[in-house]
């Protein structure tokens, strides 16, 4: 829209209220222009924003280039929440000043509110052509990048203005948030620092710095830092429920549900607490609340269910009725739940069960009873035409609701998930052709940025202690990119590691090999559901703060009865675990070997 057609639009509109309402002084009509700007700067500035439009408005019926007063009202609507009259206003005023810097820079930022983010770029430009050392346009542009998720650029333009204007603390806290996003930790952490050396009692700083000191494994320096935002700004939801959080991570589940609760008598729909809060109950094995607040990750804000067109499964009796049980969250998630599919089968249920393609020949040849469909989260639902008709659905990570209430209802040890016998047999004379009478894999790398991967990954070099044991052949079950870390290795462990890459990416295989093995060593990874869901000897290496599937003082697993858990007794502290995996995989290799 041009500047002729906001005129138009503008002259057109009605003053909104009666200027005597909010005004002492009568006789409005013999008001100039400027003086009327005048008394709409001073409500503006009462925040009395209804009187503000009304005295502006009057201004700019008597004087339409006034410029300032058009920056003044296009304040008062935002005042008002009118941002599409502010947005208008602020076009105008540039329009008569160029030079406004601080008109352009209020557009920008009410064009970024807009999602409006080409003509949100021209209006910082247009500062920056103006005077390019402006540290605010720059601080505007990164956020207008951080809008559209370009964090990249945006922590570009965070850091033009921080080299700018050092004392701006909003540039080095928004910069240190995007690199928080991007998952580079250590420069986030600098940049909140520095926000808070220009203003100490900064909530956002404050906030933002306990969120990567949780990401980083610092629970309780994120449980003080996360006190002090709330000592300045009392009362913030968000961060009374990050104070729940690291007291969970430090294991103080009791009082994290304490949190989670107060936070929600007051805002009882609060995702990121009731979600949170049923991680607390799960690892403290409270199954019962836990699963049914494990439910609210489908709720508003929140991930979404597949879309399919069939009605939830409320728990009822099956019998000759058919349910689709469909994938959801990680690979690793998908193999866990599917524990619970020998207990949906003997229901009397017919069941359809929608998969990632990647487990669906184990799937298949685990629960021959059901029709299993490989698919990815993005396919259409084209297959379930050739089917017979569908009753309800359920997410596979909904099962647990119905199947493992109590720590009673877990089923005693068992292989649930079956590889290729053939396969198991090819990788079995292959490694019976080996010098070694032990083979054991080995995965050091889980997560993503999402999921905490920093938290999950023990770098190979750390491994030594336990890659020194003699009369073991290690096998790599690590998936991506692994050989420049086998070559950073001292030769004569490189030289005892079988790669076996070309398999990780096939996991049927890879469940096969796994099957042939004696032992798997593991961080918290996709490898370790994949060997615990066969039945297999899996050690799993654990964080300080693991996930909610783990128990917080048991070295046993409830979903994994052939799984031995070895946890970090003090946050980033590697080594001890090492040094434990090591000594009992000394003990193990002595004992004869029955297989």
């Amino acid at each position: 829209m041009g500047v002729r057609d906001i005129l138009r639009r503008w002259r057109e509109r009605k003053p909104l209220y009666a200027a005597s309402t909010h005004d002492a002084v009568s006789g409005d009509e013999t008001r100039t222009a400027e003086e009327l700007h005048q008394r709409g700067a001073l409500l503006l500035k009462g925040k009395h924003y209804a009187a503000a439009v009304d005295s502006l408005a009057r201004s700019l019926q008597l004087k339409h280039d006034l410029a300032p007063a058009h920056l003044d009202l296009a304040m008062a609507y935002l005042g008002e929440g009118q941002v599409e009259d502010a947005a208008d206003s602020l076009r105008l005023a540039v329009h008569f000043a160029p030079q406004l810097t601080s008109a352009w820079y209020e557009l920008g930022r009410v064009l970024v509110k807009l999602a409006r983010f080409d003509e949100a770029e021209t209006a910082y430009r247009s500062i920056l052509k103006l005077d390019p050392s402006d540290g605010a346009a720059w601080l505007g542009l990164g956020d207008l990048y951080k809008a559209r998720s370009d964090l990249t650029l945006a922590v570009e333009c965070y850091g033009n203005a921080v080299n700018l204007a050092p004392g701006l603390a909003e540039a080095h806290c928004q910069r240190g948030f995007a690199l928080y996003k991007l998952g580079r930790y250590d420069e986030s952490h600098a940049c909140f620092d520095a926000a808070l050396a220009v203003r100490p009692e900064y909530t956002e700083a404050l906030h933002n710095l306990g969120l990567v000191q949780l990401e980083t494994a610092h629970p309780d320096e994120a449980l003080e830092s996360f006190t002090r935002a709330l000592a300045t700004h009392p009362g913030i939801a968000e961060t009374r429920a990050c104070i729940g959080h690291a007291l969970r991570d430090l294991g103080r589940l009791d009082e994290a549900v304490q949190c989670y609760d107060d936070v929600l008598a007051e805002r009882p729909q609060f995702m990121d607490a009731l979600i949170n809060r049923s991680y607390a109950y799960l690892m403290r094995e409270d199954y019962d609340r836990g699963w049914a607040g494990y439910e609210n990750r489908f709720g508003p804000d929140a991930m979404q269910g597949r879309g399919f067109p069939f009605k939830p499964w409320d728990g009822k009796p099956l019998d000759k009725k058919r349910i689709l049980v469909y994938a959801e969250q990680g690979l690793g998630d998908e193999i866990m739940f599917a524990s619970c599919l020998p207990d949906l089968l003997t229901i009397g249920a017919s069941c359809v069960i929608e998969c990632n393609t990647r487990v669906a020949p184990l799937f298949a040849r685990s629960f021959p009873q059901a029709h299993v469909q490989g698919a990815s989260k993005q396919d259409d639902q084209a297959w379930l035409a050739e089917l017979p008709p569908v009753d309800c659905q359920t997410a596979i990570g909904s099962l647990p609701l119905r199947f493992r209430r109590t720590p009673a209802a877990f089923p005693a040890p068992n292989a649930y998930l079956k590889a290729d016998p053939l396969r198991i047999s090819h990788w079995r004379r292959l490694l019976a052709e080996t010098s070694t009478d032990r083979h054991v894999g080995i995965a050091w790398r889980g997560g993503s940025l999402r999921t905490r991967q920093q938290l999950r990954t023990i770098p190979l070099l750390d491994w030594i202690p336990v890659l020194e044991q003699p009369g073991v052949q290690f096998h790599i079950l690590q998936y991506g990119e692994t050989a420049s870390e086998i070559e950073a290795l001292p030769e004569p462990f490189s030289m005892i590691l079988n790669s076996v890459v070309s398999i990780t990416d096939d996991l049927d295989e890879l469940a096969a090999l796994i099957t042939a093995l004696d032992l798997v060593i593991s961080v918290d990874n996709t490898v370790a559901h994949l060997a615990g869901a066969l039945g297999k000897p899996t050690w799993i290496m654990l964080s300080f703060s693991p996930e909610w599937r783990y128990p917080r003082v048991t070295e046993s697993m409830r979903w994994y009865p052939s799984a031995r858990l070895f946890k970090q007794h003090e946050p980033r502290a590697w080594a001890p675990v090492i040094g434990r995996v090591a000594a009992a995989l000394a003990i193990e290799v002595d004992r004869p070997n029955d297989v």
